[in-house]
């Protein structure tokens, strides 16, 4: 979230937008190595609380292909909504800081 609000400030002006978004928790195949007690415990779980995977996948497909929501690049989705952040997750100093070690980690400075 902090590296995405970086990255909207650096896109200013280029016609590139980025989101941060968070798709859910989804009932999918990850699990599927896991034991079969656990697999019978969270069932039950997964069956009433989780999304399914359409239903998981419709934020990152609404951030992608949904027409005017371009000024609003460098926010955070959750359920195709845009929703606040607390303060610490919007600190330029913060992100700024965040980005230029990601630089030097990645070997880019």
């Amino acid at each position: 979230v902090l590296f995405n609000h970086e990255l909207a400030k650096r896109l200013q002006g280029t016609r590139v937008t980025c989101y941060a978004l968070h798709p859910g928790a989804i009932s999918s195949e990850l699990g599927r190595n896991t034991s079969s007690l656990l697999h019978v415990l969270l069932k039950p779980v997964t069956v009433l609380f989780f999304k399914n995977t359409v239903q998981g996948c419709q934020t990152t497909l609404h951030c992608a292909l949904q027409e005017g929501i371009e000024p609003l690049s460098g926010r955070y989705f959750s359920n195709c909504t845009v929703r606040e952040l607390f303060a610490k997750a919007k600190d330029d100093a913060a992100a700024k800081k965040l980005w230029e070690i990601s630089e030097r980690l990645c070997g880019l400075v």
